[in-house]
């Protein structure tokens, strides 16, 4: 492998695929220094900053005189400052997560009156979703899609993501993030229960609007996030 400015993340992102598909499960010890550079055709250099690097990640811990050893990371990273929006499935699988989605509730609606001027339509299509990590509840995510622009929305699988759906079958290439308010709320009742949480547990609560690269909304709503298992990065 010939040396880059840039060699240390492609080792990185080749040893963090070989974590995700268990090839190096969680708690088992990475192979050596000199096996790993040899496997990568790399110096040791260039690999000592590759393993630092999946170690800020959270997805290894090197342990002095003992080795390096494969972790369950902690928290999805997500980047707030760029107006770009990315799937959360996406997201935390680039970050060694197992990401899945239970969907909770798919109906025709009348228009929230405070998003009737956002979506610029009376009718929407609401779609309630559970995003787990590692079978975990991470964050609930309630949007509403504009009628009828967004109609056979409900025909489609709604366990995969909804991003890579607007990709294909809306052509929808990118995803701006119009606004984003971040705040901090109590668990209601229902929050609760789909999150397994206790009635009152302190949630981020993101109100989202998104939009496609015409500056039409997709959607708009709000996401229940468990703060202690999501991380933003301004």
């Amino acid at each position: 492998m010939k040396e880059t400015g840039s060699l240390y993340s492609q080792v990185m992102e080749k040893i963090r695929q070989k974590i995700i598909t268990g090839e190096y499960p969680v708690n088992s010890k990475l192979p050596n220094e000199f096996e790993l550079s040899e496997q990568f055709d790399v110096s040791r250099v260039t690999l000592r900053k590759a393993i630092k690097g999946l170690a800020d990640d959270g997805l290894v811990e090197k342990i002095q005189g003992v080795g390096t050893f494969v972790r369950q990371p902690q928290k999805v990273k997500r980047i707030v400052s760029s107006s770009a929006v990315e799937s959360f499935s996406e997201i935390a699988e680039k970050e060694g997560f197992k990401a899945s989605i239970e969907v909770v509730k798919v109906k025709e609606v009348e228009t929230p009156s405070e998003l009737k001027d956002v979506l610029e339509s009376h009718r929407a299509l609401f779609i309630e979703r559970v995003h787990l990590v590692n079978e975990e509840p991470i964050m609930l995510e309630c949007n509403y899609f504009p009628l009828p622009r967004f109609k056979k929305l409900k025909d489609e699988d709604l366990h995969k993501s909804l991003y890579q759906i607007l990709r294909e079958k809306y052509q929808i290439n990118k995803l701006n993030s119009r606004d984003m308010i971040i705040s901090v709320a109590l668990a209601s009742l229902s929050e609760a229960k789909l999150l397994k949480k206790s009635i009152g547990f302190p949630l981020l609560l993101l109100q989202v609007c998104v939009e496609d690269e015409n500056h039409q909304v997709v959607h708009a709503g709000q996401q229940y996030v468990i703060s202690d298992r999501y991380e933003f990065h301004v």
